[in-house]
């Protein structure tokens, strides 16, 4: 990323808070902290934004700019990684992402607010930051944000006779199929190289096998296959066009990893790196984690302590997407519950059942069955992870103790709030 650039980018975005800055009320807050890689180290010239949006909840991702405020000033990191982001409009909802939004070169892997880490999977962001509230004159200081170069193919475009095809308007398109066999894709359309020739093409398909395909004025031209592993970058592919009465001489291009991968352990660093950590729907932003328990009691407990409350199910995408997060090996413990009111169901947030899984029609008709001394029996449901299916877990029911693991949800992150005095202020 050219320093020219990212300089008209920040006079840009300060020109347009500065337009609307007399026009809208302004409670300032700021927010503070520095970035590092995934090696703790410092990243510098990263610029970080802070868009706000009016109202407390989070826009859907497909209105992400209506109703946008006049944005922060956003701030570039300096040597040792630091930022810091003051006028922030209050009250309002604002997402934390890195500018250019897209076209950034890093990603967003995690972010810890006032000790809270959360994980942002780069395959559910789509490079869309984390939304969240700031209370009205709140000071958030000691903000830690961990990214990581994104996975990128960068190549160099020559003529015929060998020059590079300087500043050319060019069709590109990379097609991938999957390492493990399950599926392919391709993508692209018309780009611009740059003044040598060069184009960069960003990749959010993970482990797979690429294929670069250039055509300009009637000529193509493909690469072989390229292997690239998470995280991996390749910036040295060359595409020649070749005259049409020659035969194309495409080179295999493979990246090897440093080290043969062990997939067990890969999915093992995953999810230790998911455990305790917030992740981010894309759909409905809300923020989910999973937690250890050893009983459906402790884990209403540890839900109340953050204040969030278990899982509410709203329909089988949000379920999928929590399940593909956090794993289908594992039971759950969710926030349905039946009570005492002739067998009445709703969530533990009180939002009505709107949507059910159930492991069978039997299933559904106990838990609407009415029951004597509901709070000392009451029941409480279990997902089974590798089924997706909902189960009743009545005291002694086996599933009871093969089940020690819960999600936690929260609709709101609001950052800088104040905390409650006492117990019987919390949700």
């Amino acid at each position: 990323m050219k320093r020219s650039y990212r300089t008209s980018a920040v006079v840009i975005v300060m020109s347009m808070a500065l337009l609307f800055a007399t026009s809208l009320p302004v409670i300032a807050a700021s927010f503070s902290g520095r970035v590092v890689d995934e090696d703790g180290q410092p990243v510098e010239g990263l610029i970080i934004a802070l868009p706000s949006f009016q109202g407390d909840t989070p826009p859907h991702r497909h209105q992400r700019f209506q109703g946008i405020f006049p944005p922060a000033p956003p701030s570039e990191t300096d040597a040792t990684g630091a930022f810091s982001i003051r006028n922030i409009t209050t009250p309002s909802v604002s997402r934390l992402t890195l500018f250019p939004e897209r076209n950034s070169d890093y990603e967003l892997r995690s972010i810890e607010i006032e000790g809270i880490p959360f994980y942002l999977d780069q395959h559910q962001q789509h490079f869309g930051g984390l939304n969240f509230a700031i209370a009205p004159e709140a000071d958030i200081k000691n903000v830690e944000i961990t990214v990581r170069l994104r996975m990128r193919i960068r190549g160099r475009v020559l003529s015929a006779d060998g020059t590079p095809l300087r500043s050319a308007k060019v069709d590109l398109r990379v097609s991938h199929r999957d390492v493990d066999g399950r599926g392919s894709g391709s993508g692209g359309g018309t780009r611009n190289l740059d003044e040598d020739g060069y184009f960069v093409d960003y990749i959010d398909d993970g482990n797979a096998y690429y294929t670069v395909t250039v055509t300009y004025q009637g000529q193509t031209v493909e690469s072989e296959e390229i292997l690239l592993e998470e995280g991996q970058r390749l910036d040295g592919l060359v595409l020649k066009l070749e005259d049409k009465t020659e035969a194309p001489k495409p080179e295999r291009i493979v990246v090897r990893p440093p080290q043969a991968r062990d997939p067990a352990r890969f999915e093992a660093a995953r999810r230790r790196e998911r455990e305790g950590m917030w992740a981010i729907n894309p759909d409905n932003r809300h923020a989910y984690k999973m937690i250890r328990c050893e009983t459906r009691e402790e884990a209403q407990a540890q839900a109340d302590a953050q204040d969030a409350h278990l899982v509410t199910i709203n329909d089988e995408a949000e379920q999928e997407w929590f399940l593909q997060v956090f794993g289908r090996n594992e039971n759950y413990w969710i926030g349905l519950i039946n009570s005492s009111e002739e067998g009445k169901q709703q969530w533990d947030n009180g939002e009505p059942v709107t949507y059910t899984n159930w492991m069978s029609p039997k299933e559904a008709t106990k838990i609407a069955e009415p029951i004597q001394d509901s709070d000392a029996n009451p029941n409480y449901i279990v997902l089974v992870g590798m089924s997706g299916k909902w189960q009743i877990a009545r005291p002694g029911n086996p599933l009871i103790r093969m089940t020690e693991r819960a999600i936690l949800e929260k609709e709101n992150l609001i950052i800088g709030a104040p905390e409650p005095e006492s117990d019987g202020e919390k949700r």
